[in-house]
């Protein structure tokens, strides 16, 4: 067991010599923010780009405009991988909370159908089983075009429907769960993701070469650093010496802090903002087909991780539209109460079209109004009696 803190972790880097802990605080920019010497460290260690060959000048004096390059790379790099964790973090807190209303619902729906449509356990048993490989449109084509021609009463109807729809529940059940366990997955890689070499020396402006031999010393340093904490708190305990990685402990540790939330702006996903939030209030409800349904599950967590293919905004869409799907979560309700009444609205049989229309607005002759009357006549015109004769 490792008793490994994050104020352990920042108190290593900060006995580093500045070119450590640069480097450091590059790796796991993610997590913590680059100080101002670091930055002055970096734009001073800068090759000037004048002397191609021999010695480079000393004191290199700093250049605002090489402080502002090299702190806006940091900060483009930061935000990046900030909002890479918080990405899969909030489709693992969106799946978590659906999950659990969907485990709400289908209880609803079984104690609905056991209730008030008589349905035995082995009915049940038997929906369940045939939920994976059920046909769910057509049998609800089927459905309907029965209610149609007046072969089902309401109560079949209706309990017929309520199975389905509590097939389609089980369905939707396990793709969320199997979405969950994608989401876990990512997560885990996001914050056991350092920033990479090329990355680092992008935003040192230093060649890639001469990077290696920096962050290998670097980490030794870093490690020994850690080393040195735990070997006396082994001391201080009388346990005997335990064999641990500490850098992937470092990166366990690091993970599990709170994922910070960030701003993000609408950017044209589904051309309007109303139109997305049409799609997110659907995709909730379960009015979608499953078709439709993982389209669009793709287009708000599709991720196009390379430079060249628009990765710096693909984390910040994906946010957005899981911030407004957990803004109309948070404004439905989810009570038992609720969830019945939403069920028995689903399964309620339609009229067919022949019965909506009364008898009584067939023999109402149209009439119309003072101001109707007025505007045909002005598309009439005037009648002309001199041409008439």
């Amino acid at each position: 067991m490792t008793t490994l803190q994050f104020e352990h972790i920042e108190s290593a880097i900060q006995a580093l010599p500045t070119q450590g802990r640069a480097m450091l605080q590059l790796l796991f920019l993610q997590y913590m923010d680059v100080s101002q010497d670091a930055i002055d460290y970096m734009v001073n260690d800068q090759p000037d780009s004048r002397f191609l060959s021999g010695n480079q000048p000393k004191g290199n004096p700093l250049s605002l405009e090489a402080l502002r390059n090299v702190t806006s790379r940091a900060n483009q790099y930061r935000d990046y991988y900030r909002q890479k964790r918080e990405r899969p973090g909030m489709h693992l807190e969106f799946l978590t909370q659906i999950l659990t209303n969907l485990e709400k619902t289908i209880q609803v729906a079984e104690r609905l159908l056991t209730s008030d449509f008589g349905a035995d356990k082995d009915a049940i048993q038997a929906a369940k089983a045939q939920a994976p490989s059920i046909l769910l449109r057509q049998e609800l084509r089927k459905l309907e075009r029965e209610w149609e021609n007046q072969e089902l009463s309401p109560k079949e109807y209706q309990t017929r429907r309520l199975i389905l729809e509590y097939q389609a529940l089980l369905r939707r059940r396990g793709i969320m769960r199997r979405r969950q366990k994608v989401a876990q997955n990512d997560l885990i890689v996001a914050g056991n993701t350092p920033l990479r070499d090329h990355e680092i020396a992008h935003v040192w402006g230093i060649p890639l070469g001469s990077l290696a031999a920096r962050k290998v010393k670097a980490i030794q340093q870093f490690l020994t650093e850690l080393e040195r904490h735990q070997e006396g708190h082994l001391a201080m305990n009388g346990s005997s010496e335990q064999q641990i990685d500490l850098w992937q402990e470092t990166l366990r540790l690091l993970s599990q802090r709170p994922i910070e939330r960030s701003m993000v702006e609408y950017d044209g996903l589904e051309k309007t903002e109303e139109a997305l939030l049409d799609k997110l209030r659907a995709f909730i409800t379960g009015s979608m087909s499953e078709p439709e349904e993982s389209k669009f599950w793709t287009s708000i967590t599709r991720v196009n991780d390379t430079e060249f293919s628009g990765t710096w905004k693909s984390h910040a869409r994906s946010i957005l539209a899981f911030q407004r799907l957990h803004a109309l979560l948070n404004d439905m309700d989810f009570s038992d109460e609720g969830l019945e009444e939403e069920l028995r609205v689903k399964i309620y049989p339609q009229l067919p079209d022949d019965q909506l229309a009364t008898p009584e607005s067939e023999d109402k002759p149209i009439e119309l109004s003072e101001r109707g009357i007025g505007v045909l006549n002005y598309f009439v015109g005037e009648q002309d009696d001199k041409r008439r004769g």
